[in-house]
């Protein structure tokens, strides 16, 4: 039951970037993708270099399998990292997790390395989706993979579900974003 689950959330998670992926067509210049704003004219107010601050969200919110826990941490975004193309960025992301109770450890610290894609609605919320890999520490370190979902609801405030999974254990987390 438990693996049809985690199959499940992490195909909910997927779907939006495989569309990204499937509109992606032609080669893509390396000069394009660095001088691209689409990111930012899609939702994601992306960093500027006068202000470093705006390339930081702060989260906070829970983990719901496969037990309860609280959530808080921070993602920088990283524009001019991106693999795919257009539309595409960088992002690490650090959490903290406590009371996770994993193999006798109360805390546990995710930290990846996410590629994103924001793909703008016009009269909607910006939705956007990735993945990325990365290490759970806290206890034994473990290698740890990603999928990611979220809505941006203006320009400070979204909402964001993770899918983290390792060798052992399937976490989904659920939490909010400021934008700062």
């Amino acid at each position: 039951m438990h693996t049809l689950r985690t199959l499940f959330l992490a195909g909910i998670l997927a779907v939006p970037a495989a569309g990204a992926l499937a509109q992606t067509s032609g080669p893509v210049r390396l000069a394009g993708v660095l001088n691209s704003h689409r990111a930012a004219a899609a939702g994601q107010f992306g960093p500027t270099t006068v202000n470093p601050t705006t390339w930081v969200s702060l989260r906070g919110g829970a983990m719901l399998s496969p037990r309860g826990a609280g959530l808080v941490g921070l993602d920088l975004s990283l524009p001019a990292a991106s693999l795919f193309g257009e539309g595409w960025h960088g992002r690490l992301d650090a959490d903290v997790i406590f009371k996770a109770n994993f193999a006798g450890v109360d805390t546990i610290f995710p930290v990846t390395v996410n590629q994103v894609y924001y793909r703008p609605q016009v009269g909607m919320v910006d939705v956007y989706g990735g993945g990325g890999i990365g290490a759970l520490f806290g206890g034994d370190t473990r290698f740890a993979g990603k999928l990611l979902l979220g809505v941006t609801l203006n320009e400070r405030l979204g909402v964001e579900g993770n899918v983290i999974f390792n060798e052992e254990d399937t976490m989904f987390t659920l939490f909010g974003r400021l934008h700062l």
